[in-house]
């Protein structure tokens, strides 16, 4: 049986092999992920605005612009 002393000085030493360890970097975060995916929302909706002036339907225009002021919105609420 191990007295206290020697738990104590192993932890410790435990602490600081893991300290020391290198800490796996992501190569995507929730952060980019989530700003990829709403550029990629931002530009559906630009394009179904834009097909909407060329086909003067104002559902679409109407549609497309929502879309972008929903993912402007959202990028924002993700930066809060």
């Amino acid at each position: 049986m191990s007295t206290h002393e020697e738990a104590v000085a192993d932890i410790k030493k435990a602490k600081s092999v893991l300290e020391a360890a290198p800490t796996e970097k992501k190569f995507f975060t929730h952060t980019s992920v989530s700003m990829i995916k709403s550029g990629v929302r931002i530009a559906a909706g630009i394009a179904l605005a834009g097909g909407g002036w060329l086909e003067m339907n104002p559902y679409f225009q109407a549609a497309g612009i929502l879309l972008v002021v929903a993912e402007v919105l959202g990028v924002a609420e993700e930066l809060v």
